[in-house]
């Protein structure tokens, strides 16, 4: 018998995504159900931990016809995935729905072979420049999909924020995720004064290496809070992220694509205040849905917080660009039955 897909990527059936890459793919693995009869999948969530998970992986390939092979996964065992399905000689369409944008550049530095990604039927990818990398290293079957977020909220934005200006970081709690680059913004501005006019607060998960000294650090300092997770699954999760004036995201990952979290800003109407990775330029924009400053330069970040602080204002214009740029990622909009045809997975293939 013969199935329309295999789907493997990180799932984390059947906890509560919390990790960006679970959340996009069970999206996906929803919209393949709804126009797809014979749909298999293999959770690779913790697959490092468990090596069943790979070998359920081989049985399906060596046992079961897919018309369509879907691989979601980061980019070290994406590549993994990518050479083994390559090679075996299946008779099936190969698709890889990249996470982050790092690939092609591992591609071009000679980590990566360029060979397997050329065997595959389409590569679907996060941004335009991430198909302008691959075009660089001589591979041309890529198509871009923004990141994407189901719309449950939409915020009123006739009315100008007051009071403290708030700031909020929306990610996993990490060092390079730029956590203590913001820690130490504040405590530059508190000592010129401001403390009492600005505010950060911090949702996600803290990596257990930081716990301790970012604790201590928020118990520290006045104006900074952490509280715990902030659920964007209902519009009262959007109501709450639409009340601030700017996220915070000084990231410092090579790897960073298009992480969710821009997505969410967006539909919030939030600007975000990010460090310019590769390709923050197109997503963001530096000056239409937020301001960027060069990666890492924490001079930078205290410059614009503290631009913020003192005239809000600013904002104003890019929360309205944010709002209608966030029309891109309604997951109604990509995640349809036209992109199953246009990628050719609607097409049975013939033995």
């Amino acid at each position: 018998m013969k199935h329309s897909l295999l789907f493997l990527g990180a799932l984390d059936y059947p906890n509560v995504p919390q990790a960006g890459d679970a959340i996009k793919n069970r999206f996906i693995v929803d919209l393949f159900r709804r126009e797809l009869k014979g749909v298999d999948y293999v959770d690779t969530q913790r697959w490092k931990k468990n090596p069943l998970i790979l070998i359920r992986v081989i049985r399906y390939l060596l046992t079961r016809r897919y018309d369509n092979i879907v691989i979601s996964t980061s980019n070290v065992s994406a590549y993994r995935l990518i050479r083994l399905t390559t090679s075996l000689h299946l008779k099936s369409r190969i698709y890889y729905f990249m996470i982050g944008g790092y690939t092609p550049v591992k591609i071009k530095n000679g980590i990566y072979r360029p060979e397997p990604f050329r065997k595959l039927e389409r590569i679907i990818v996060e941004a335009d420049k991430v198909c302008q990398l691959y075009s660089e290293v001589g591979i041309y079957n890529t198509y871009r999909m923004y990141n994407f977020k189901p719309v449950l909220y939409v915020p009123d934005i006739s009315t100008p924020h007051t009071g403290r200006v708030r700031f909020v970081f929306l990610s996993r709690l990490t060092r390079l995720k730029g956590v203590f680059n913001i820690i130490n913004s504040v405590r530059i501005l508190n000592a010129e004064g401001l403390s009492d006019r600005f505010q950060v607060d911090f949702y996600g998960r803290i990596d257990a290496d930081i716990r301790e000294p970012f604790m201590r650090d928020a118990d520290d300092l006045p104006n900074v809070s952490y509280k715990g997770f902030l659920k964007l699954d209902s519009p009262e999760g959007y109501k709450i992220l639409s009340g601030y004036d700017a996220m915070l995201f000084p990231t410092m990952h090579l790897t960073e694509g298009f992480p969710g979290v821009i997505a969410d800003a967006a539909m919030a109407a939030l600007p975000v205040l990010a460090s310019d990775w590769q390709y923050a330029r197109e997503i963001i924009g530096d000056g239409r849905c937020g301001i960027l400053f060069p990666m890492g330069d924490d001079k930078a970040l205290t410059g614009y917080m503290k631009k913020l602080i003192e005239n809000r204002q600013i904002l104003e214009p890019m929360r309205k660009n944010a709002l209608e740029r966030s029309n891109e990622y309604n997951v109604d909009k990509v995640l349809t039955r036209d992109l199953i045809t246009l990628l050719g997975m609607d097409k049975p293939i013939t033995d």
